[in-house]
């Protein structure tokens, strides 16, 4: 019998009902420290004070967080000593639930209703498992393999209730430290009978690691027939399916395990990226979505998912080519920024007004108005009063992105460099940047610099013809580029300087004020503002003279 003497016990339930009876059964069995909380947020509160022995936490805990998100918040924080149980319990057998509990690794889970011996003999258990592999664990976290290795060759000479288990640990540890042989031999003979869980999952893994697609496939989909409920197993025979070029099977298989299990964030992950890569922009939009949502109803609500989701409508809305229905997709931007002004925009660390105001003008450029993209995006930044060292990471992505969006290479400069300096942890938006930037970006700016470059050398030689033609080419790159458009404008004073008045005297005025009309009623860099004003006021002298 399970000894709760000197034991503390934290007990998580939004129910007061079974606190009572809780309380009442564990109390009986000599228990005398027990502590309740309510909701996951108060639970934090307590574990931030108290280590305890024993935590059973209810899965449900009404509306909020529930005791999964609840229990890997403290593991993830390191408020659970590494002595303690931790048990979820839930009146519900819905596998979906028991599956995202299991993924999370507590000690047990205990389905209600149960007996104080049932509770006892699984508390025994867990205690005695922990207790056997408490110093292989503790060498693993060391990394110190070499000791965590005969730890395990110990134990399986030794214990056979845990030889088994002590066997998956060490052909763990083989993969971890690349000894793929080793742990292909330890494998093979634990899971030629039937294909046990564990084991399976780990030639799969290793199988996969050495690029053998083929022999992951089969041993994880042997699994899955054999214990269809294996969601790691469908994560990694996915991953093997788009190592094999498989990839409607990947997503298939990916798409399958975001649906069966709860609250997984990755996973969704995961999803959204393939089908992004795919062009499957409805999974991609969905996955985005489910993310946002269970983002916020996490201990991790972060801004960037929002980012993400938005994004993910703005690419799908530029694949449509007709306009009228491309409009149709990006209200979406419109009603989720409106959602979110009672979500994301409550975040005093996060620029949200700017944000939205970012977002409106990758409309505007997803509609074909890039020049009044441009003016909202410049507007927005020159009133933006924080530095660039100070915006959250979220604005500063967006930002960077939507100079970019319009060509402002010069301009986007500071804003890549301070982002290069940021711990950038989601996925999505690591990819995003890489995917913008890098090596697209370098031939993006290096094939619009040497048109420019071009002509302003033409301009120097006084070849105004061939500039004007250079400076074009360079505008057919990138339409609203600040730089370019004030040399083009610098061609057109200097051609209209240079010959007397004529019939092209008309038109060449007129294509200057054009590029001047771009630049107005826009909150310029100061360096382009000043440029500005100075061939407005040569064109203007030119008119009064003609």
């Amino acid at each position: 019998m399970f000894s709760y003497r000197d034991k503390k016990i934290l007990i998580v339930d939004d129910q007061k009902a079974f606190h009572i009876m809780l309380k009442a059964m564990l109390a009986n069995q000599g228990a005398e420290d027990i502590k309740f909380a309510e909701s996951a947020e108060q639970a934090v509160k307590i574990a931030n004070l108290i280590k305890f022995d024993i935590y059973l936490f209810d899965y449900n805990l009404g509306a909020g967080k529930n005791g999964v998100q609840l229990f890997d918040y403290l593991k993830r924080n390191q408020l659970i000593p590494s002595h303690a149980l931790c048990f979820i319990i839930t009146g519900d057998s819905n596998k979906r639930m028991v599956l995202t509990a299991m993924e999370k690794s507590p000690d047990d889970y205990v389905m209600k209703p149960f007996s104080p011996v049932q509770l006892s003999n699984r508390l025994t258990a867990a205690t005695q498992r922990k207790e056997i592999l408490q110093d292989i664990y503790q060498a693993i976290e060391e990394q110190n393999y070499e000791l965590a290795i005969s730890l395990c060759n110990q134990k399986i000479d030794s214990d056979s209730k845990y030889r088994i288990l002590c066997k998956n640990i060490l052909a763990d540890i083989y993969i971890q430290t690349q000894q793929f042989t080793v742990a292909e031999n330890l494998l093979i003979p634990m899971v030629k009978l039937r294909p046990l869980v564990h084991p399976s999952i780990s030639l799969g893994k290793l199988y996969f690691q050495q690029k053998q697609y083929q022999k992951a496939i089969q041993v994880l989909m042997r699994l899955i027939r054999y214990a269809p409920m294996q969601m790691e197993a469908y994560q990694w025979l996915a991953r093997a399916y788009k190592g094999d070029g498989q990839l409607d099977n990947a997503l298939n298989i990916l798409v399958q395990a975001a649906n069966t299990t709860h609250n997984s964030i990755e996973r969704h992950q995961e999803v959204a990226l393939l089908a992004n890569e795919m062009e499957e922009y409805i999974v991609m939009l969905s996955s985005y979505a489910s993310i946002l949502h269970l983002s916020r109803n996490s201990f991790y609500p972060d801004p960037c998912h929002l980012a993400n989701y938005l994004r993910s409508i703005v690419t799908f809305a530029k694949q449509e080519g007709d306009m009228t229905k491309r409009k149709e997709i990006l209200k979406k931007v419109s009603s989720t920024l409106y959602q979110s002004r009672f979500e994301e925009g409550k975040n005093k660390d996060f620029n949200f007004d700017g944000f939205d105001q970012l977002y409106q003008a990758n409309v505007l450029f997803a509609l074909n108005e890039p020049l009044k993209a441009k003016r909202r995006i410049f507007n927005t930044l020159n009133s933006t009063k924080e530095t660039i060292t100070d915006f959250d990471t979220t604005f500063l992505t967006e930002s960077l992105f939507s100079l970019l969006d319009i060509g402002e290479f010069e301009e986007a400069n500071p804003f890549l460099a301070e982002l290069e300096k940021r711990n950038i942890e989601d996925q999505t938006t690591q990819i995003s940047i890489k995917k913008l930037t890098g090596e697209l970006l370098n031939a993006r700016i290096d094939s619009f610099t040497n048109h420019n470059q071009m002509g302003i050398k033409f301009f120097s030689d006084k070849r105004y013809q061939q500039a004007l033609e250079c400076f074009d080419k360079a505008l057919a790159l990138e339409p609203v580029n600040t730089g370019a458009l004030l040399n083009r404008s610098q061609v057109f004073i200097k051609m209209l300087q240079q010959t007397p008045p004529h019939d092209d005297h008309k038109s060449l005025i007129k294509q200057c004020q054009n590029s001047f009309s771009v630049l107005n009623n826009t909150h310029l860099p100061v360096q382009f503002a000043k440029r500005l004003i100075i061939l407005q006021q040569e064109l203007k002298e030119i008119k009064g003279a003609a």
